[in-house]
């Protein structure tokens, strides 16, 4: 991969003098012979967690340990054609039992791919990352140590106001070594997503269609080969006083495991709506996330109603990222206070509960994980409360402080559940 990538990147270039590319792109943009430009960028992100305990304390007790992430790429562009490399190496320190798989790579090739885009289609082909919309679905994953990167090879049809993706894609798995992450094989992902903008700027409508396939899938009552048809659809708009994004999925397919096949149907619904009052001083947003994610009702039944999120933003309820959008309905009200231009903070409220009793709470990270012992327990989750801020210190660093209490419900008590605290602390650097 990475031989045919520096091949393709070569094609690009002209070999020629360098001259540096406007004021604004100074000191890594270069311009040459040829019409030619050649980017590079690096970033570097150090990330401290704490929780008391893990999973709730069912599978583990309080746990402290440090991430590490450094990027690095270089990219070349020349009339319709560009490429990007990327590496990156992936460090943690004082992990409980060792670093868990999306914590700890060394250097790594984290992207690498060759595109053309012409007046209306393109393509792009080779490792790259895949976020799209809301990121319910699609995500980057920047949340964990190692982000998420697909292989394969994604086409695009652009036009005034559309655009149509289609993908044939697998996820990279990363494992320790040096140049050692493959495509996981027992993973796909196949489809379409296409986005139309409306006349204001900030509203549109995502539609989506999506394949995807796991082998050897584990939910709270079943287990076995995993293929579901994914269809969505996400309304967006927004102005100056208010935001909204809506976003409803249907599932189809079936789970084939050794005690016979189980017809899958599931769904979610998920909005995220606000008002803010710019004019007001530290421009407070009041908000409100309300989200269904279906549960199983039967595990007798021959059908899988568990919604699957495929390859979510893990910290789509909080940064503590600690239940994952299957059998869950909950409301999260939240407030921004942006008493700076570079300073925002968030406080958040939310109360959660299990769509069926008798499917299990789903923690993260993707894929889904049952809590163990959660299934048939009562529907109460908890509550949880968050803080977080954001303080971008100069155009290259950026700090972040999050905190969050889960109050342990009966749904968790009874499956041996215990109250979570997680507090964490983030610096990142961009260049």
């Amino acid at each position: 991969m990475l031989r045919v990538l520096s091949l393709g990147l070569a094609t690009l270039v002209v070999p020629a003098a360098a001259s540096a590319c406007e004021a604004d792109d100074a000191g890594h943009c270069w311009s040459l012979a040829g019409g030619a430009q050649v980017r590079s960028d690096a970033s570097l992100r150090l990330r401290s967690l704490y929780y008391d305990p893990t999973r709730f304390g069912v599978q583990g007790g309080a746990d402290g340990y440090g991430l590490l992430r450094a990027l690095a790429s270089v990219s070349a562009q020349r009339g319709g054609w560009d490429g990007m490399a990327q590496l990156g190496v992936h460090a943690e320190q004082g992990r409980h039992g060792g670093p868990g798989g999306i914590d700890r790579g060394a250097l790594d090739l984290q992207q690498g791919y060759v595109r053309w885009q012409g007046r209306r289609i393109g393509w792009q082909v080779g490792r790259q990352e895949a976020g799209y919309g809301s990121s319910r679905l699609l995500s980057v994953r920047d949340g964990p140590n190692i982000r998420l990167a697909f292989d394969g090879v994604r086409g695009r049809w652009r036009a005034p106001r559309w655009q149509l993706d289609v993908m044939a894609l697998r996820p990279v798995d990363p494992r320790p070594g040096a140049f050692d992450d493959r495509s996981d094989h027992g993973q796909y992902l196949l489809g379409g997503y296409a986005t139309v903008h409306g006349r204001r700027a900030g509203n549109g409508l995502d539609l989506y269609l999506l394949g995807y396939g796991r082998e050897q899938a584990r939910f709270a009552n079943a287990g076995g080969d995993e293929r579901r048809t994914t269809l969505g659809a996400r309304w967006f708009a927004r102005s100056t006083a208010w935001d909204a994004n809506v976003e409803l999925v249907g599932q189809r397919g079936h789970l084939r495991a050794a005690q016979g096949d189980q017809a899958i149907r599931a769904w979610t619904l998920a909005s995220d709506t606000g008002v803010q009052w710019r004019d007001r001083r530290w421009q407070p947003r009041l908000g409100v996330k309300i989200d269904i994610a279906s549960g199983d009702r039967d595990p007798r039944d021959g059908r899988l109603q568990t919604f699957n999120a495929l390859y979510p933003k893990a910290a789509y309820f909080s940064e503590a990222s600690l239940l994952a959008p299957a059998n869950l309905m909950d409301v999260q009200p939240t407030l921004r206070l942006t008493p700076h231009p570079a300073l925002s903070t968030e406080l958040g409220w939310q109360l959660a509960w299990k769509h069926r009793r008798a499917d299990a709470i789903y923690t993260t990270p993707a894929p889904l994980a049952a809590l163990p012992g959660s299934a048939g327990t009562p529907r109460r989750i908890g509550q949880q409360f968050k803080w977080e801020t954001t303080w971008r210190a100069s155009p290259q660093w950026q700090w972040q402080a999050q905190l969050a209490w889960f109050d342990a419900g009966p749904g968790l008590r009874a499956a041996g559940g215990r109250d979570t605290l997680f507090a964490s602390m983030v610096g990142a650097w961009q260049w």
